[in-house]
């Protein structure tokens, strides 16, 4: 027992003397290298989906390879220049001089027995600016109410690629995103949608806002609001009946505040009593502001029809007076 620590210390160093003559070695390892692309012009746009990384074997000192993999992936990486492409397929033939470990000089690439290519499309860049959909869910609290519909800002964006795939692009929406019991005015950035565009098409924008006013939920009457009978008929036979009515409004604190009489409209179409066959119908309501719901009292209004006869003038008016006949 009284010479364990030296044991201890003689098995660390031969540990430490045999990983020294391992480590000093050369060795050959298969890794997945990611592969960048660069110097494309501006003019022209990748068309296709090349790939984003090629398994390579590479060789060195074991602990030089040791380091490399524990790097990243941005360690060890396969360098493709595009700057001399043409338009349409071109195939671009991987060596060691697409190979690129700058912190690494002594790791080399082992040429294989096949030469591996990366094969890529190309096309014309060009730029087109499409709009912006929602679709977000945006449920206020009991209490509150949304005034009016939600709209992006900005509402389009600008998109840059290949001509040909962007021809297929007619809009970009946003991330699926549910925003529950909201209360008061809201300012929501909300990101784009990016997995639905095609690979190498880059957008302007990968957020947008959206404003929403939400107010308190208030009810209001308003009373006395004419009902108007339109279309083609006779005024002085037909009218409603009752003439007017009482329009409950609910909505938004603040609209509702902004609300006056002649701001609600109220009318029948006189063919729809012959169309429908009815002697009464309910009215087609307008309000200019934007309001969660109405409801009208009295729901429906009857077509009246006077007498004809009964407009006509009094016939004993036209008789000649008596002291004519004398």
């Amino acid at each position: 027992m009284k010479h364990i620590g030296l044991k201890i210390i003689a098995f660390l160093v031969g540990i430490g003397f045999w990983f020294y003559v391992v480590s000093d070695r050369d060795s050959t390892i298969e890794i997945k290298a990611p592969i960048v692309y660069r110097r494309l012009p501006e003019t022209i746009a990748i068309a296709s989906r090349p790939p984003l990384s090629l398994p390579i074997k590479i060789k060195g000192r074991a602990i030089d390879l040791i380091r490399l993999k524990a790097g990243g992936k941005e360690a060890a990486t396969i360098v493709i220049d595009l700057h001399s492409v043409e338009l349409g397929v071109q195939q671009f033939p991987i060596s060691s001089e697409n190979f690129s470990a700058p912190d690494f000089p002594q790791v080399k690439y082992v040429t294989p027995e096949h030469t591996p290519t990366v094969e890529m499309e190309f096309d014309t860049r060009i730029k087109r600016t499409i709009p912006v959909r929602l679709r977000n869910v945006f449920e206020v609290d009991p209490q509150f109410t949304l005034i009016g519909t939600p709209q992006p800002e900005p509402d389009t964006i600008t998109i840059a690629g290949a001509r040909k795939a962007l021809t297929r692009i007619f809009e970009i929406t946003t991330n699926k995103e549910r925003f529950q019991n909201l209360q008061g005015d809201q300012n929501l950035s909300i990101a784009l949608d990016m997995n639905t565009l095609p690979p190498y098409v880059y957008a302007s924008d990968t957020m947008v806002s959206v404003k929403l006013q939400i107010q308190p939920l208030q009810r209001t009457s308003f009373q006395g609001i004419p009902v108007q009978l339109i279309g083609s008929y006779d005024h002085k036979i037909y009218s409603l009946l009752p003439a007017t009515a009482t329009v409950e409004v609910t909505g938004g604190k603040g609209v509702l505040s902004k609300i006056r009489q002649n701001d609600i409209q109220l009318f029948v179409e006189f063919n729809r009593f012959a169309i429908e066959d009815a002697d009464s119908l309910e009215p087609t309501v307008r309000i200019v502001h934007p309001v969660q719901s109405f409801q009208v009292h009295p729901e429906k209004f009857y077509l009246k029809k006077e007498n004809p006869l009964e407009l006509l003038p009094d016939s004993n008016a036209t008789q000649t007076p008596p002291e004519a006949k004398n």
